[in-house]
């Protein structure tokens, strides 16, 4: 089973998922955070982050938000897992690259993380904000040389902000250079539904997008 939620922010939203401990789950099952997961943060929480995402008892995959330890994540070894590279953070607990294709059960996933910080102003450098958060054009041309493999073709997009019609449209938000760089996937991506985070919102936005924060969604 593949079950998709928002920002988890390390033990600070982490009480939604309380609810999956209450499943019959094993590794062959999939949680996977649309960014900010906030497992790699700080050396001084990082066990104890593990212990509770481990303590879950499934596979965890999140791809990066605006509110990630990008020092910690670029340390980790990168691997091929389900298709795609990804960072392992431990056995069972993976992050995926910006513009990578994974494929679970059958389904295929396109994963671009990255967000604009609207507080970073008040944040420290390399401490709680790290200007890798921005999604760039490398990113982009990742995500369209594997989507050109797949003739622009997938099940799923994940993503941690969305793209700028969404945001404006939807919420009512600024634009912003990540926003921007996403509006590549309407255009160009043939895709089922879009799950994204960031908003700290539980939104249905038409018939193919979802902003995702508290709820969990269980993919059939």
């Amino acid at each position: 089973m593949i079950y998709i939620t928002g920002d988890t922010h390390g033990d600070i939203d982490y009480k939604k998922l309380l609810t999956l401990k209450n499943k019959v789950l094993s590794y062959n099952d999939y949680l996977i955070i649309c960014g900010d997961a906030g497992i790699c943060w700080s050396p001084q929480s990082f066990q104890y982050h593990l212990n509770l995402y481990n303590d879950i008892g499934c596979t965890i995959i999140f791809i990066d938000g605006n509110h990630e330890n990008f020092d910690m994540l670029n340390q980790c070894q990168l691997v091929e897992h389900l298709g795609a590279l990804m960072h392992q953070i431990d056995e069972h607990i993976f992050h995926v690259l910006r513009g990578e294709i994974m494929t679970i059960e059958n389904k295929t996933f396109l994963c671009v993380g990255g967000a604009n910080s609207i507080d970073k102003m008040y944040r420290t450098p390399y401490v709680s904000w790290w200007p890798e958060e921005e999604i760039t054009y490398y990113d982009i041309d990742n995500a369209l040389n594997n989507l050109e493999k797949v003739n622009n073709k997938v099940d799923y997009v994940i993503t941690h902000c969305c793209d700028t019609k969404t945001v404006l449209n939807a919420f009512g938000f600024r634009r912003d250079i990540c926003t921007d760089q996403l509006s590549f996937i309407d255009k160009v991506v043939d895709y089922k539904h879009w799950f994204f985070g960031h908003y700290h919102y539980d939104r249905q936005i038409g018939d193919k997008k979802t902003c995702l924060y508290q709820e969990i969604v269980e993919l059939l």
